[in-house]
């Protein structure tokens, strides 16, 4: 029992690591252009150093969820709190392009670790059926880092934005370093690491399993190309003329829509038969909204229900990963949520540049593209839903050994359980 209320409490600290990686990505937006103003950056610099945290955050995932599931995840997060925080200095402190990049990447490499980590320490640390539950809180948990983003800059006042850095690495080394270390000392590393090498050795996976695998790569790379390439309606502002406070309302309104949305999911969603159900009614409901958010003849007061509904929907692609682990080998966790949360990101880059050329090929008001493109992408959601929905799960994919001394529980990596 020790050992499990240990993992809890390391859980709760991922979750605050979650918050940070949220609000440092997203804080980056309010101080681009004093930055770039101040160190004589161009306009194509200033956008070199925002991508430059995305791709390594998005690339490491893979093989760092791969060692996350055989090592010590409060070892992995101690030092990724450390990297992070040490980044944060030196991106207060440089004076030039490459020691901004450098610094970027280094930070985005280090919050690779975060999620995966934080999705082994629910699944050692919580009852089964609250895996979902867990996985949708953490993915809701973007909108508290997206209003401390907002809000912390008007609390500094006219403090410049290496203040700013300064204070989100100091604030990391304390309630993120700091507990960790903390709870590290509780914990006997022996009986985490044998733990952790009985639970991912003799598991392999089956063919079934992968498909399902695939599945839900494709919808949460579904979910995260509305998130990252519309969902912040700056692509509609742009075309129908929106004014900056109804578009403000808009993506506010979508945001808590978004968070209903993940976290309602991952509640419901606790009892696997109702997943699939779960998924078909939100991609239905994303695509109604898609819609009627570009009828020209819609008032723009009537915008905010739909809004909504579009921030819920697009919500439930949170399940993707509760379906992933269920089909996983035991004892892969990080690596399964990893891949999975990998093809969002991708994805989410790849419709930010698509959107961006949509601007530039559409005149104002001409939202043909916007139809065409997402419209599509709103139909692959459903389709994917209903695959899923209709396909059956993969049968014993977390417990195929490799030699018949193999066989173990899929918990028997949670110590004190």
């Amino acid at each position: 029992m020790e050992g499990r209320r240990t993992d809890r409490l390391l859980w709760i600290t991922s979750l605050l690591f979650v918050v940070w990686l949220v609000w440092v990505e997203t804080s980056f937006q309010y101080f681009e252009g004093s930055l770039g103003s101040e160190l004589r950056l161009h306009s194509a610099g200033v956008a070199l150093v925002a991508g430059s945290f995305l791709l390594p955050y998005g690339l490491v995932q893979i093989p760092i969820g791969r060692l996350i599931d055989r090592g010590r995840v409060e070892l992995w997060l101690l030092l990724a709190a450390l990297a992070a925080a040490c980044c944060s200095l030196v991106f207060a402190s440089s004076d030039s392009l490459q020691g901004l990049l450098l610094s970027r990447i280094g930070t985005g490499m280090a919050c690779a670790v975060v999620f995966p980590a934080s999705a082994v320490l629910a699944r050692r640390s919580l009852p089964e059926n609250r895996f979902a539950l867990a996985m949708g809180f953490t993915d809701g948990l973007l909108g508290i880092g997206a209003a401390l983003a907002a809000m912390v800059p008007l609390l500094l006042g006219r403090s410049g934005w290496r203040d700013l850095v300064l204070l989100q690495g100091l604030v990391l080394s304390l309630i993120v370093a700091l507990p960790m270390l903390l709870l590290g000392v509780r914990r006997s590393s022996s009986a985490v690491s044998t733990a952790g090498k009985q639970d991912t050795h003799g598991h392999r996976w089956t063919r079934a399993g992968v498909n399902r695998l695939i599945q839900c790569c494709l919808l949460y790379a579904w979910g995260l190309g509305f998130v990252f390439g519309m969902a912040q309606y700056g692509l509609l502002s742009s075309l129908r003329g929106w004014s900056n406070p109804l578009m403000e309302g808009l993506t506010l309104v979508m945001s808590i829509g978004l968070v209903v949305g993940m976290v309602g999911s991952g509640a419901l969603g606790g009892r696997p038969e109702n997943r699939g159900r779960l998924l078909l009614a939100g991609s239905v409901i994303t695509l109604l909204s898609l819609l009627l958010l570009i009828t020209p003849s819609l008032p723009r007061g009537v915008l905010m229900l739909p809004a909504f509904s579009f921030g819920v929907g697009i919500g439930s692609s949170v399940l993707a990963f509760p379906i992933a682990e269920a089909a996983a080998p035991a004892g892969q966790t990080a690596m399964t949520v990893s891949i999975v949360n990998t093809s969002g990101t991708v994805m989410g880059g790849l419709m930010t540049i698509v959107s961006g050329l949509i601007l530039q090929a559409s005149p104002q008001g001409d939202l043909s593209l916007v139809l065409l493109i997402y419209g599509a992408l709103a139909l692959f959601g459903v389709a994917m839903a209903s695959w899923i929905s209709f396909s059956s799960e993969p049968a014993g994919a977390a417990a195929i050994p490799s030699r018949p001394d193999a066989v173990q529980s899929r918990d028997s990596a949670a110590p004190g359980a």
